[in-house]
């Protein structure tokens, strides 16, 4: 049986097939699993301001934590707001238009603030075992403090373009007979808005999978030749002082390494996502397969809710030093 375009479109059009994805994708797996993350960021941070920072791994981690934080809160509200329930209810502003501005764009800041902060960990790891004996004059507290404040900053250039064309202001609709809340464009917005989204949502994505990969590589070869060299050391002649220090360290590059794993799988959709959006006109706001697009952002959110919620399990897994932090924070509340 032949299918047409018209028809094609309509199987992709089920909106039965939408909402009941929405529902599950967004309101129950995603705020499930983003109150959970939320609760374990927060107890992340207690943890390493309690334990104090002592190495710039933990200035790192905290920072990230500061910014899956980000992430979750900004995701927790487009679920809340954009679902099958809601969309049904005639607020006194355009639902979409307004958590474009008020969630969407700030979510993707602080995903991208991740992905950058979790390359600069894998970086600095990559120095750890390439230049065991000068990172600690490279990198020290102090300065991975400066880089993630920089991060931070520089990364709100993701979002600065489309703040300044875009803006709220209130607007007659006649199909409500009222005044409701809008998103106004200044004019000539359609050119800088597509350079930004091909900036934040094509370049930085695949620029910061680029690092994460390639850094991962790098540590794996050099751990690899370096356990074939203590090998060849004897027991007597090898310091047990310095034994000890490599195995601490490579404890945190296993760790590490894990956590640039799940960023990497849990951001491929959205990735996917968003290049399939530049390339395809069809899958834009305004095409007959927008609603495809959507089926995937809310895979995509859920699984950026799984990444920015998994970093404190890992680190309870894999950190005897967090994992200590952690019994003794919960002691002190009984």
């Amino acid at each position: 049986m032949n299918v047409t375009t018209s028809q094609m479109k309509q199987l992709y059009f089920d909106p039965i097939i939408l909402d009941v994805f929405m529902v599950l994708c967004n309101l129950v797996l995603g705020e499930l699993i983003g109150l959970v993350g939320l609760a374990a960021n927060v107890i992340t941070i207690i943890i390493f301001c309690k334990n104090g920072i002592q190495d710039s791994v933990d200035v790192t981690l905290t920072a990230l934590a500061v910014s899956d934080m980000g992430s979750l809160i900004t995701t927790q509200f487009w679920n809340v707001i954009v679902n099958p329930w809601t969309l049904t209810v005639r607020f006194p502003f355009e639902t979409f238009e307004v958590v474009t501005l008020v969630s969407f764009f700030p979510h993707g800041y602080f995903v991208k603030v991740s992905g950058l902060i979790t390359s600069f960990a894998a970086f600095e790891r990559c120095l750890c075992v390439v230049l065991p004996m000068k990172v600690k004059n490279i990198i020290s507290c102090r300065n991975s403090l400066f880089i993630n404040v920089m991060i931070f900053i520089l990364a709100l250039s993701d979002i600065a373009t489309p703040y300044y064309f875009l803006y709220f202001g209130w607007v007659f609709s006649p199909e409500r007979n009222s005044t409701i809340l809008r998103v106004i464009t200044k004019d000539n917005f359609a050119t800088p808005i597509s350079y930004s989204y091909f900036y934040s949502d094509v370049f930085v994505p695949y620029f910061t999978f680029t690092v994460l990969i390639s850094c991962t590589i790098v540590i794996a070869v050099s751990l690899k030749r370096n356990a074939k060299w203590r090998s060849s050391v004897s027991m007597e002649k090898t310091d047990k002082a310095a034994k000890k220090a490599t195995l601490k360290e490579l404890k945190v590059v296993r760790m590490l390494t894990v956590v640039s794993v799940i960023f990497i799988v849990c951001l491929i959709p959205l990735s996917v996502t968003t290049t399939a959006v530049a390339l395809v006109n069809d899958l834009s706001i305004l095409g007959p397969y927008f609603n495809v697009a959507r089926l995937c952002y809310c895979v995509s959110f859920l699984t950026e809710t799984v990444s920015s919620s998994m970093n404190p399990f890992v680190y309870f897994k894999m950190s005897s030093k967090y994992k200590k932090g952690f019994f003794q924070l919960f002691s002190r509340c009984h």
